[in-house]
């Protein structure tokens, strides 16, 4: 798109529909693929229009509640765009956000407008947080922040595996020790038990409690659901269980892509009583074999940088690093 750098650029509010179609350009160009208006739309479908934000008995801040601004030139061209929000199951007191800028119109300030907007609305909540993310392959993104006040409090980046090249004969004891030990390895299509998803959901809980690239609690197991077995891109057949006796200990899941030949390891996560036998090798190993009868060329997956079990586990079966983010924090209030 033809921009012109000498235009005068001003902040607004975001106008729905209107703003949908420059807004995934925007996303698009700074990270490729990242989103379509369709989506964009869909996500607001799912988000009430109504804010409800309070203070809860505590003190803290509650409820739901979002502003979202775009840069503009006077030419009417969005070369910027910055949302803070907060869903009910967020941590109380606690904002995200997301910001971003136009490539060609960084370090004039805009991004320093957008991020002030951002913070003064928390502020006139009362938030006690403002977390965010910014690429570690942007350049000077984290000194950005940092010399804005947050701090970094995880780094997560993406992982591919190259399925032409895997040989899973390599890893086959693997899977059995694990079988032999007394664990069953299943996918969910195979079990019939009606409590089997909220046993699932009470799993992922207990396991993202301590998982390094988790930052807030899981939303309630309707929102969890829709989240973690979309329609759009998973299968029962891809969600990988192990079970000791009738208690589901560990679970690994794909989602399909839209890249031909492109699956995505979604999650991962074992009990912490049952972490160190192999189990959640196991499972990986359960979903690359899937991933290779189902046509696939690459599975990818992300990890945070000081989960040090999940990283050997993601080398040692040929996973490479790629580029990622870093989610950041700033204290609003003690």
């Amino acid at each position: 798109m033809s921009l012109s750098k000498s235009s005068e650029i001003k902040l607004r509010d975001m106008k729905v529909p209107e703003d949908y179609e420059q807004l995934t350009s925007l996303l698009n160009m700074i990270d490729p693929g990242s989103t379509t208006a369709q989506s964009i739309e869909e996500e607001d479908r799912q988000i009430p229009t109504v804010s409800n934000l309070k203070m809860n008995e505590d003190g803290l801040l509650a409820g739901f509640g979002r502003t979202r601004v775009v840069a503009e030139d006077d030419k009417g061209q969005i070369i910027g765009y910055g949302a803070s929000f907060r869903a009910p199951w967020v941590e109380p007191g606690n904002l995200g956000s997301v910001f971003c800028v136009h490539p060609d119109f960084r370090r004039k300030g805009i991004g320093g407008k957008i991020l002030a907007h951002l913070e003064n609305w928390a502020n006139e909540h009362h938030a006690s947080v403002l977390s965010s993310i910014v690429m570690d392959w942007i350049d000077d993104s984290l000194p950005f922040v940092q010399n804005r006040g947050f701090v970094v409090d995880a780094h997560i980046f993406d992982l591919e595996l190259d399925l032409n090249q895997f040989n899973n004969a390599k890893y086959g004891d693997t899977v059995e020790q694990v079988i032999q030990s007394g664990i069953q390895l299943t996918t969910l299509a195979d079990l019939t038990r009606v409590e089997t998803e909220t046993e699932l959901y009470e799993l992922c809980v207990e396991t993202a409690k301590d998982n390094p690239g988790q930052y807030s609690s899981l939303p309630p197991f309707e929102q969890w659901r829709k989240e973690f077995l979309p329609e759009a891109n998973s299968r029962k057949e891809w969600v990988f269980l192990a079970i000791d006796g009738d208690r589901l200990i560990g679970v690994s899941q794909l989602f399909s892509t839209e890249d031909e030949g492109v699956l995505y390891t979604n999650y991962t996560g074992i009990l912490k009583e049952y972490r160190g036998r192999g189990i959640a090798k196991a499972l990986k190993l359960r979903s690359i074999e899937a991933a290779m009868k189902a046509g696939a060329h690459t599975l990818t997956t992300d990890s945070e940088e000081k989960n040090a079990p999940m990283q050997l586990i993601n080398r040692s079966l040929g996973y490479i690093p790629g580029k990622g983010h870093y989610r950041i924090l700033k204290k609003l209030r003690k």
